[in-house]
Protein backbone atom coordinates (compact mmCIF):
# COMPACT_ATOMS: atom_id res chain seq x y z
CA UNK A 1 0.00 0.00 0.00
CA UNK A 2 1.47 3.46 -0.83
CA UNK A 3 1.12 6.73 1.66
CA UNK A 4 -1.29 9.12 0.50
CA UNK A 5 -0.21 13.06 0.21
CA UNK A 6 -1.75 13.72 3.72
CA UNK A 7 0.93 10.95 5.71
CA UNK A 8 3.84 13.05 3.58
CA UNK A 9 2.57 16.07 5.09
CA UNK A 10 1.90 14.77 8.70
CA UNK A 11 5.40 13.40 8.79
CA UNK A 12 6.49 16.89 7.59
CA UNK A 13 5.15 18.54 10.39
CA UNK A 14 6.40 16.42 13.03
CA UNK A 15 10.18 17.39 12.02
CA UNK A 16 9.40 20.93 10.73
CA UNK A 17 6.74 21.58 12.87
CA UNK A 18 4.00 23.65 10.57
CA UNK A 19 3.69 25.88 14.83
CA UNK A 20 7.26 27.22 13.39
CA UNK A 21 5.96 29.03 10.09
CA UNK A 22 6.29 33.12 9.91
CA UNK A 23 2.69 35.00 10.50
CA UNK A 24 2.47 35.15 6.77
CA UNK A 25 3.77 32.62 5.50
CA UNK A 26 2.29 29.86 3.10
CA UNK A 27 2.71 26.45 4.35
CA UNK A 28 1.34 23.26 2.82
CA UNK A 29 -0.68 21.78 0.16
CA UNK A 30 -0.58 24.00 -2.85
CA UNK A 31 -1.87 22.06 -5.77
CA UNK A 32 -3.92 18.71 -5.12
CA UNK A 33 -5.43 16.29 -2.76
CA UNK A 34 -4.46 14.88 0.43
CA UNK A 35 -6.21 11.55 -0.28
CA UNK A 36 -3.80 10.99 -3.73
CA UNK A 37 -1.63 7.90 -3.65
CA UNK A 38 2.38 9.60 -3.34
CA UNK A 39 4.29 7.40 -6.47
CA UNK A 40 6.95 9.13 -6.05
CA UNK A 41 8.51 12.39 -4.43
CA UNK A 42 10.48 15.55 -5.49
CA UNK A 43 12.10 18.00 -3.77
CA UNK A 44 12.58 21.67 -5.15
CA UNK A 45 13.77 24.99 -3.65
CA UNK A 46 10.84 26.26 -6.25
CA UNK A 47 7.86 24.98 -7.91
CA UNK A 48 8.83 25.90 -11.18
CA UNK A 49 7.90 24.57 -14.17
CA UNK A 50 11.19 23.02 -15.08
CA UNK A 51 10.99 21.02 -11.87
CA UNK A 52 7.21 19.93 -12.27
CA UNK A 53 8.14 18.77 -15.54
CA UNK A 54 11.00 16.97 -14.36
CA UNK A 55 8.72 15.56 -11.77
CA UNK A 56 6.04 14.47 -14.57
CA UNK A 57 8.14 12.28 -17.14
CA UNK A 58 9.99 11.11 -14.18
CA UNK A 59 6.93 9.47 -12.77
CA UNK A 60 6.87 11.90 -9.60
CA UNK A 61 3.74 12.81 -8.70
CA UNK A 62 4.17 14.97 -5.23
CA UNK A 63 6.44 17.33 -5.42
CA UNK A 64 7.95 19.42 -2.24
CA UNK A 65 9.26 22.69 -2.56
CA UNK A 66 10.58 24.68 0.06
CA UNK A 67 9.55 28.36 -1.73
CA UNK A 68 5.46 28.37 -2.03
CA UNK A 69 3.79 28.57 -4.84
CA UNK A 70 1.20 31.26 -3.39
CA UNK A 71 2.01 33.98 -1.40
CA UNK A 72 -0.50 36.36 -2.32
CA UNK A 73 -4.48 36.22 -3.12
CA UNK A 74 -4.87 35.51 -6.63
CA UNK A 75 -7.16 37.42 -8.61
CA UNK A 76 -6.93 35.55 -11.91
CA UNK A 77 -5.11 32.42 -13.22
CA UNK A 78 -3.46 33.20 -16.44
CA UNK A 79 -2.15 30.39 -18.73
CA UNK A 80 0.44 32.75 -20.42
CA UNK A 81 2.18 33.88 -16.67
CA UNK A 82 3.09 32.79 -13.59
CA UNK A 83 2.16 31.23 -11.55
CA UNK A 84 -1.15 30.35 -13.75
CA UNK A 85 1.30 28.37 -16.25
CA UNK A 86 2.30 26.26 -13.04
CA UNK A 87 -1.36 25.46 -11.74
CA UNK A 88 -2.00 24.53 -15.13
CA UNK A 89 0.89 22.06 -16.06
CA UNK A 90 -0.02 20.88 -12.27
CA UNK A 91 -3.09 19.86 -13.15
CA UNK A 92 -2.92 18.08 -16.12
CA UNK A 93 -0.35 16.23 -15.31
CA UNK A 94 -1.78 14.77 -12.26
CA UNK A 95 0.82 16.42 -10.14
CA UNK A 96 0.77 17.24 -6.19
CA UNK A 97 2.60 20.30 -4.16
CA UNK A 98 3.44 20.81 -1.15
CA UNK A 99 5.19 23.91 0.52
CA UNK A 100 7.34 23.62 3.45
CA UNK A 101 8.82 27.03 3.77
CA UNK A 102 9.56 28.93 7.09
CA UNK A 103 9.85 25.60 9.61
CA UNK A 104 12.71 24.33 7.53
CA UNK A 105 14.64 27.80 8.49
CA UNK A 106 13.84 27.44 12.23
CA UNK A 107 14.37 23.71 12.82
CA UNK A 108 18.10 22.65 14.20
CA UNK A 109 19.00 20.73 11.10
CA UNK A 110 17.63 23.68 8.71
CA UNK A 111 18.60 26.00 6.02
CA UNK A 112 21.59 27.59 7.57
CA UNK A 113 23.02 24.48 9.64
CA UNK A 114 22.77 22.27 6.29
CA UNK A 115 24.47 25.66 4.61
CA UNK A 116 27.01 25.43 7.67
CA UNK A 117 27.46 21.60 7.17
CA UNK A 118 28.11 22.21 3.26
CA UNK A 119 31.06 24.45 4.32
CA UNK A 120 32.63 22.48 6.27
CA UNK A 121 31.69 24.80 9.56
CA UNK A 122 30.69 24.15 13.07
CA UNK A 123 27.52 25.58 13.74
CA UNK A 124 25.93 25.03 17.76
CA UNK A 125 23.96 28.00 18.08
CA UNK A 126 21.12 29.57 16.64
CA UNK A 127 21.23 33.29 15.97
CA UNK A 128 17.72 33.96 17.06
CA UNK A 129 16.42 31.20 19.63
CA UNK A 130 12.84 30.96 19.45
CA UNK A 131 12.52 28.14 22.15
CA UNK A 132 12.06 24.62 22.82
CA UNK A 133 15.11 23.76 20.41
CA UNK A 134 14.81 25.71 17.44
CA UNK A 135 15.72 29.53 16.19
CA UNK A 136 16.66 31.18 12.76
CA UNK A 137 19.84 31.12 11.51
CA UNK A 138 23.83 29.89 12.76
CA UNK A 139 26.19 31.14 14.43
CA UNK A 140 30.25 30.12 13.12
CA UNK A 141 33.22 30.88 15.28
CA UNK A 142 36.38 29.90 13.59
CA UNK A 143 39.52 28.93 15.83
CA UNK A 144 41.66 31.35 13.94
CA UNK A 145 41.10 35.08 12.49
CA UNK A 146 40.53 34.85 8.75
CA UNK A 147 40.07 37.54 6.09
CA UNK A 148 37.06 38.33 4.17
CA UNK A 149 38.56 37.55 0.47
CA UNK A 150 39.38 34.61 1.58
CA UNK A 151 36.47 33.49 2.74
CA UNK A 152 34.67 34.35 0.20
CA UNK A 153 36.98 32.33 -2.00
CA UNK A 154 36.55 29.43 -0.09
CA UNK A 155 32.15 29.69 0.27
CA UNK A 156 32.49 30.24 -4.14
CA UNK A 157 34.73 26.92 -4.57
CA UNK A 158 32.76 25.07 -1.92
CA UNK A 159 29.00 25.89 -3.23
CA UNK A 160 30.08 26.54 -7.01
CA UNK A 161 28.69 29.77 -6.31
CA UNK A 162 28.68 33.32 -7.48
CA UNK A 163 29.66 35.78 -4.21
CA UNK A 164 29.41 39.08 -3.76
CA UNK A 165 31.45 40.90 -0.33
CA UNK A 166 30.16 44.06 1.35
CA UNK A 167 33.26 45.39 3.25
CA UNK A 168 36.80 45.49 3.46
CA UNK A 169 38.23 41.86 1.66
CA UNK A 170 41.19 42.09 4.14
CA UNK A 171 39.50 42.73 7.26
CA UNK A 172 40.24 39.90 10.00
CA UNK A 173 37.29 37.94 11.48
CA UNK A 174 36.62 34.92 13.84
CA UNK A 175 33.11 34.37 13.68
CA UNK A 176 30.16 35.08 11.53
CA UNK A 177 26.48 34.69 11.06
CA UNK A 178 24.57 32.70 8.53
CA UNK A 179 21.02 32.54 7.45
CA UNK A 180 20.01 31.00 4.66
CA UNK A 181 17.62 33.22 2.40
CA UNK A 182 17.05 36.53 2.59
CA UNK A 183 18.34 37.58 6.01
CA UNK A 184 19.79 41.14 5.54
CA UNK A 185 17.27 42.73 8.32
CA UNK A 186 19.36 40.49 11.07
CA UNK A 187 21.79 43.35 10.56
CA UNK A 188 21.10 45.57 13.24
CA UNK A 189 20.35 42.71 15.50
CA UNK A 190 23.77 40.73 14.97
CA UNK A 191 25.51 44.07 15.26
CA UNK A 192 24.55 44.33 19.54
CA UNK A 193 25.44 40.79 19.67
CA UNK A 194 28.93 42.07 18.25
CA UNK A 195 29.11 40.00 15.49
CA UNK A 196 30.06 42.05 12.67
CA UNK A 197 29.67 39.64 9.50
CA UNK A 198 26.43 37.97 8.15
CA UNK A 199 26.63 35.49 5.18
CA UNK A 200 23.07 35.26 3.48
CA UNK A 201 21.47 36.54 0.00
CA UNK A 202 19.61 39.10 -1.68
CA UNK A 203 20.37 42.39 0.21
CA UNK A 204 19.46 45.94 -1.63
CA UNK A 205 21.57 48.40 -2.62
CA UNK A 206 20.54 50.58 0.17
CA UNK A 207 21.35 48.52 3.06
CA UNK A 208 24.76 46.92 1.55
CA UNK A 209 25.38 50.92 1.67
CA UNK A 210 23.84 51.42 5.01
CA UNK A 211 26.21 48.09 6.46
CA UNK A 212 29.77 49.17 4.54
CA UNK A 213 29.28 53.00 6.83
CA UNK A 214 28.72 51.18 9.55
CA UNK A 215 32.15 48.11 8.86
CA UNK A 216 29.34 45.68 8.91
CA UNK A 217 30.21 42.66 6.61
CA UNK A 218 27.37 40.78 3.76
CA UNK A 219 28.83 37.76 2.52
CA UNK A 220 26.33 37.60 -0.33
CA UNK A 221 25.27 34.31 -2.28
CA UNK A 222 22.65 32.99 -4.82
CA UNK A 223 19.80 32.53 -3.00
CA UNK A 224 18.64 29.30 -4.53
CA UNK A 225 21.68 27.35 -3.96
CA UNK A 226 22.02 28.45 -0.06
CA UNK A 227 18.78 26.91 0.66
CA UNK A 228 18.86 23.66 -1.74
CA UNK A 229 21.16 22.25 0.78
CA UNK A 230 18.21 21.79 3.09
CA UNK A 231 17.27 19.24 0.18
CA UNK A 232 19.49 16.31 0.70
CA UNK A 233 18.92 16.71 4.63
CA UNK A 234 15.15 16.28 3.68
CA UNK A 235 15.60 13.47 1.17
CA UNK A 236 17.95 11.33 3.90
CA UNK A 237 14.82 11.96 6.80
CA UNK A 238 11.94 11.23 4.17
CA UNK A 239 13.70 7.95 2.74
CA UNK A 240 14.08 6.79 6.42
CA UNK A 241 10.56 7.60 6.95
CA UNK A 242 9.82 5.76 4.11
CA UNK A 243 11.84 2.73 4.89
CA UNK A 244 10.04 2.30 8.56
CA UNK A 245 6.74 2.50 6.83
CA UNK A 246 7.50 -0.60 4.16
CA UNK A 247 7.21 2.27 1.69
CA UNK A 248 9.34 1.47 -1.26
CA UNK A 249 9.04 4.34 -3.46
CA UNK A 250 12.01 7.12 -5.38
CA UNK A 251 12.66 10.25 -3.44
CA UNK A 252 14.65 12.53 -6.17
CA UNK A 253 16.42 16.07 -5.74
CA UNK A 254 15.90 18.63 -7.95
CA UNK A 255 18.99 21.37 -8.31
CA UNK A 256 17.25 24.56 -10.28
CA UNK A 257 19.75 26.67 -11.99
CA UNK A 258 20.02 29.85 -11.19
CA UNK A 259 18.12 32.93 -12.92
CA UNK A 260 21.39 35.11 -12.99
CA UNK A 261 23.87 34.70 -15.74
CA UNK A 262 27.30 36.52 -14.39
CA UNK A 263 29.46 38.11 -16.58
CA UNK A 264 32.92 37.26 -15.76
Amino acid sequence: MLPQIIDIYNYLDTIAPLSLAEKNDNNGLQIGSFSEEVQGILLSVDPSLAALNFASTQGLNLVITHHPLFYNPLRSVNRDTFPGKIIYFAVEKGLNLLSWHTPLDKVPWGVSAALAKALGWKSEEFILQEGNGYGLGRVVKFEKYVNLDSLAREIKEKLKSWVMLVGDPQKEINKLAICGGSCGFLKDYLRKENIFTLLTSDVKYHLAKEAEEEAFDFILIDHGVGESLILHELKEKIETYLKEHGHIIPVKVYMEKSPFKIID
